[in-house]
C-alpha cells in the first residue's frame, strides 16, 4: 500500500466512458497531495478531479518561491499510515525537483483548450 498520485488527459469531446491517458505519476509525494486538496478541491480516494492552467500556474510558483524556512507554510508534509515521509530532508527536496519538472514540461506542452487534465490519488 502507498500513495499514489496520477494525472490523466482526455479531450474534453469525449465521451464520459472513453478512457485517460496517464500523463504524470508521483509516489508517496504527499505535499503535493495536500496542495492539490487545498488549492484545487478536496481530494478523495480514487475520484478524479479536474485541474486547470492556473491552478498548474500556481503551483509552479509555490514550487518556486520554497525554501527551507517557508517550506512547511507553502509545500508542507501531512502524516498518514502510508502517505511516505513527513520531514523536509532530502528525499522532501528531490520530490520538489521532480514535481517542479512535471510542472513545467506540463505547462509547455499540455492543451488545455483542447484536453481535460485530471488529478487521481490512490491510497
Amino acid at each position: 500500500m502507498g500513495l499514489d498520485l496520477f494525472f490523466f488527459e482526455r479531450a474534453k469531446n469525449a465521451p464520459d466512458e472513453s478512457q485517460y491517458a496517464r500523463v504524470g505519476y508521483f509516489r508517496k509525494v504527499n505535499p503535493l497531495l495536500k496542495w492539490v486538496d487545498k488549492h484545487v478541491g478536496l481530494v478523495r480516494n480514487q475520484v478524479l478531479l479536474e485541474v486547470t492552467k492556473a491552478h498548474l500556474q500556481a503551483l509552479l510558483s509555490d514550487l518556486q518561491s520554497l525554501t527551507p524556512d517557508n517550506c512547511g507554510a507553502v509545500y508542507p508534509t501531512i502524516d498518514g499510515f502510508f502517505y511516505g515521509y513527513t520531514d523536509y530532508g532530502e528525499h522532501y527536496w528531490k520530490d520538489v525537483r521532480a514535481v517542479t519538472h512535471w510542472v513545467k514540461e506540463t505547462l509547455e506542452t499540455f492543451d488545455f483548450e483542447r484536453d481535460r487534465l485530471m488529478f487521481y490519488a490512490w491510497w
